[in-house]
C-alpha cells in the first residue's frame, strides 16, 4: 500500500510517521511506537496545514544518520528502544527507523512544555481516531505504548492473560522506597482488517525504565507476535 496517497479524514490531525521499509517491518513485524502528544511552540496554530505534517517533519530525520535537531535525550532513548544496544552508530538507528512507524495518541497539541499534559479528553478521543482511522491503514502487528498515562487512556483492546506479561527487570533497581510497576500485561488491539499485540513502558523522558527494559518490552511483543 502506498500510504503517501491515502486520504486521511479530518479527525486525523497528525499524520503518522512511517519509514520507507515499514511494510518489511522490524524483525518481520510492523511496529508502531505510540507516544502521548506533541507540544506547542509559541504562536503555533491548530490548523490542519500546521498539524498534518507535524509528526512526519519531526521524525523523518530519525531515518537519517545526519541529524540537526533530533539528538536530544528523548530521541536517543527511542533509538535505544529500536537498536537494543548501547553502543550504536546513527546509521544503525536510522536503519531501524526506516522499518517502524510513530505517532502520538492525542490529536491535539498540548502545552508548550513537557510538564503541560494533554487534556484527558484529547487522549480518549485520540484512541477512537487511532482504532477507527489509523490502524486499519498502518496495519501494525505490534504496538509499544510509550507512557503509562497513554496506556491508561487507551481504553481499546483486551487483556490476553494467556500471553506472558512483560517483566521490567530493572525498573526498581535504583528507585529507593518508591515501587514502580514491573509486570506489564500484554493486550490485543483489534482493528478493521487486523490485530496487534501491545504493552507499555514508562515514558522515556521520565527515566524510570532503563533503556534495556524499554527495548526488551519491544522484543517481547515481537517474539509473541511471531509465535502467533
Amino acid at each position: 500500500m502506498d500510504l503517501t496517497r491515502h486520504k486521511w479524514p479530518d479527525a486525523v490531525r497528525f499524520i503518522p510517521y512511517w519509514g520507507d521499509l515499514y511494510w518489511e517491518g522490524l524483525d518481520g513485524e510492523r511496529v508502531l511506537l505510540l507516544g502521548e502528544s506533541h507540544y506547542r511552540k509559541e504562536g503555533l496554530s491548530d490548523s490542519l496545514e500546521v498539524t498534518r505534517p507535524f509528526t512526519q517533519d519531526h521524525f523523518r530525520e530519525m531515518a537519517s544518520p545526519v541529524r540537526s535537531g533530533r539528538d536530544g535525550p528523548f530521541f536517543k532513548a527511542l533509538d535505544l528502544v529500536l537498536v537494543g544496544q548501547q553502543d550504536f552508530d546513527l546509521q544503525e538507528a536510522a536503519d531501524s527507523w526506516k522499518r517502524v512507524a510513530f505517532m502520538n495518541l492525542s490529536q491535539s497539541l498540548a502545552g508548550s512544555q513537557a510538564n503541560h499534559r494533554p487534556r484527558n479528553e484529547a487522549l480518549r478521543e485520540g484512541g477512537d481516531v487511532l482504532v477507527r482511522d489509523i490502524l486499519p491503514v498502518l496495519k501494525p502487528t505490534v504496538v509499544l505504548v510509550l507512557g503509562r498515562m497513554t496506556w491508561w487512556f487507551l481504553s481499546h483492546g483486551r487483556h490476553e492473560p494467556a500471553l506472558s506479561p512483560f517483566i521490567a527487570k530493572e525498573v526498581n533497581r535504583k528507585s529507593g522506597r518508591r515501587r514502580y510497576v514491573e509486570e506489564r500485561d500484554v493486550w490485543s488491539l483489534d482493528y478493521k482488517g487486523g490485530s496487534a499485540l501491545m504493552t507499555w513502558v514508562y515514558h522515556p523522558s521520565w527515566n524510570v525504565d532503563t533503556w534495556r527494559d524499554r527495548s526488551a518490552a519491544l522484543r517481547h511483543l515481537i517474539a509473541l507476535s511471531k509465535r502467533d
